[in-house]
């Protein structure tokens, strides 16, 4: 793909979009590559992995107001994916603040809408959360003094939810990534949440998923929804900044949760335009 973006560039019919998602002006998010109707593509899943980024959507309809995707890691098939969700309106240069419906083939639909460079989304039908308590997995040591119940959080893309008590407890963990795949396997689950509040307004998350082979993630946007889920049932409200990642400032993903007043919870996050142009892999 070739092409300086700008914020309101639009890829023509059959074109394709890269920007970064998550972003903390210049520093960290995760690419994001966007796949037009009108680009004939044989194989997605070989697509996503030749581009190598952490999540390509490929837009599989598209009317006014409403579009579907498909999105793929360079490992496997997302049924949902907040992280393009968030991007697509971005890389269909619709209007701040208009709502869009936006549905993966196999996942919950959300209401999508964009705020100058933030976009955010919130499930359009959300009953309550399906919880299930677990055991504290092995693969995270013994469960820390202070922390809750570990949860496992049932949707699209189910996760289990590890409650520390502290940042420090998130940020000290070490698991590796095929522990991580032989958890997910057994629970019939997609990833491994790691968090704790980290001052006011603010939370420190670790997430390590399938979509990449069991590693950890810079940014999750469905992981963090999830933390806000249960963040809501203990009663938090208004806005939390969310930092999420390994130690290292450059890989962090920086996300936002915004709590209303009647429970609902929205993600949102930064989306920075690089480059629009064609698709040449097959």
């Amino acid at each position: 793909m070739t092409g300086p973006a700008s914020a309101h560039d639009t890829p023509a019919p059959g074109g394709a979009w890269w920007g970064r998602v998550f972003t903390d002006g210049v520093r960290g998010g995760n690419h994001t590559a966007v796949v037009l109707p009108g680009t004939p593509v044989a194989d997605p899943g070989a697509t996503a992995a030749a581009l190598g980024v952490p999540d390509t959507a490929f837009v599989t309809a598209v009317e006014p107001g409403s579009v579907v995707l498909r999105t793929f890691s360079p490992v496997e098939e997302l049924a949902q994916c907040l992280q393009t969700s968030l991007a697509v309106l971005t890389a269909l240069d619709v209007p701040d603040r208009v709502p869009w419906r936006v549905r993966h083939e196999k996942g919950e639909q959300l209401l999508v809408h964009r705020e100058g460079p933030v976009s955010w989304a919130r499930h359009e039908q959300a009953g309550p959360p399906r919880l299930e308590e677990t055991d504290w997995p092995r693969c995270a040591g013994r469960r820390p003094a202070g922390a809750a119940p570990a949860v496992i959080l049932r949707q699209a893309r189910s996760r289990i939810h590890l409650r520390c008590a502290d940042a420090g407890q998130v940020e000290a963990a070490e698991i590796g990534a095929g522990d991580v795949t032989e958890l997910c396997a057994r629970t019939r689950t997609n990833g491994l949440v790691l968090s704790a509040p980290d001052g006011p307004g603010a939370w420190r998350v670790r997430v390590f998923t399938t979509s990449l082979a069991g590693a950890e993630d810079s940014a999750t946007g469905g992981a963090v929804l999830g933390v806000g889920t249960l963040a809501a049932l203990d009663g938090a409200r208004g806005d939390i900044r969310v930092r999420q990642g390994p130690p290292d400032p450059d890989r962090q993903g920086h996300l936002r949760l915004r709590v209303e007043d009647d429970g609902h919870v929205l993600l949102g996050g930064t989306v920075v335009p690089l480059l629009t142009g064609r698709l040449t892999h097959p």
